[in-house]
């Protein structure tokens, strides 16, 4: 098939200026995308994208052909373009300079495209995002809030930032890791609104781990049965080989266990012939369902109030009012780590 050499040395240089993607409506309800290769009176022959990496050759009748939508410039770069705003929460200023630089790339190259201006209110957002948080700010909950706003309220926005690390590991079903996170938010953020936010989660992913650990036990006899028939009916060279591998991997299931044990780990990895491990695991599941039960999910003393006050007695200039400020903080449970900071910037207060 014959090709038009100047269209085919264009599409040589398709990695760095992509040929026309034009779109074409056909009589019967298709369309397809394609860029024009050549044209023979009656026909197109397009370049069509069948997967990223393979392209093939269509021929098309122009009488089956109802419509063509001509690609602007630029329009197929800007798509990955047009989706870096909104940006997500907690981008760091490293990732804001990596989409910054993207878009520059775009407005350099593609000066002449109807998608010009979009990109230049994209990159004014990305780098009046990127200079708050490069002074110390955040974006969360689609909100920019300066160095200042952050410091005011860190602990109740760790707290968040905790809480929806949570809820991400449980949604893609890593329940023993969210358990482990939770146990360390509950030492935590107990007085927050996140607290109280997740412990109907928690109490569902805890009773989820504890019906299997509970079904692991109850089959443990038969499986391990099942296991010694399974090795004593292979030749005697297998057999060995087999048994070598299961000692192998029951001592490095057993150090681990240890080691979770030593390091006060109550969430240890459960194995499938590790009998403790899930005795271990029903017997601390039960005791935080107990436990977690009689929780308070509605804010008694809020802590991120507490803090909050203390943080604007630490920069208010009043000694009395900072020490009852820190009392309350700490009284509501809020972490040394904190505190600390505003005891150390409340030195200047006479």
């Amino acid at each position: 098939m014959k090709r038009n050499p100047a269209l085919g040395a264009l599409c040589l240089l398709a990695v760095a200026l992509p040929c026309a993607a034009d779109t074409f409506l056909l009589k019967d309800g298709t369309t397809l995308n394609g860029a024009v290769v050549s044209e023979a009176g009656d026909s197109y022959i397009l370049e069509v994208q069948i997967t990223k990496s393979i392209k093939d050759e269509r021929k098309i009748a122009k009488s089956d052909v109802v419509k063509i939508t001509r690609e602007q410039p630029g329009e197929a770069a800007f798509e990955p373009i047009s989706k870096m705003v909104p940006t997500p929460d907690l981008l760091t200023a490293d990732d804001y300079k990596m989409r910054i630089a993207s878009v520059e790339k775009f407005v350099k190259e593609h000066r002449d495209s109807s998608k010009l201006s979009n990109a230049k209110t994209i990159l004014a957002t990305l780098k009046s995002e990127h200079d708050a948080v490069a002074a110390g700010g955040i974006k969360f909950n689609d909100k920019i809030l300066t160095a200042a706003e952050y410091q005011a309220n860190i602990y109740d926005l760790d707290a968040r930032v905790q809480e929806a690390k949570i809820r991400g590991l449980v949604n893609s079903n890593q329940f023993l890791q969210a358990l482990r996170v939770f146990a360390e938010f509950d030492r935590d953020y107990r007085n927050t609104l996140s607290y109280g936010a997740l412990v109907s989660l928690m109490r569902q992913v805890i009773q989820s781990q504890l019906a299997e650990a509970k079904q692991s036990l109850l089959t443990l006899d038969a499986r391990t049965k099942e296991q010694a028939l399974g090795i004593q009916r292979m030749p005697l060279a297998d057999r060995k080989i087999t048994e070598g591998a299961i000692k192998e991997e029951n001592a490095l299931i057993e150090a681990r266990y240890k080691a979770e044990k030593d390091a006060k780990q109550n969430w240890v990895t459960t194995s499938p012939f590790h009998k403790a491990s899930f005795e271990d695991t029903v017997k601390f599941g039960e005791q935080e369902l107990v436990r977690l039960g009689t929780a308070q999910t509605a804010l008694g003393v809020d802590g991120g109030k507490a803090y909050r006050d203390a943080w604007t007695a630490a920069h208010g200039g009043n000694a009395a009012a900072f020490s009852a400020a820190l009392a309350a903080a700490k009284s509501a449970a809020v972490p040394a780590r904190y505190l600390a900071p505003l005891e150390a910037a409340a030195k200047s207060i006479k």
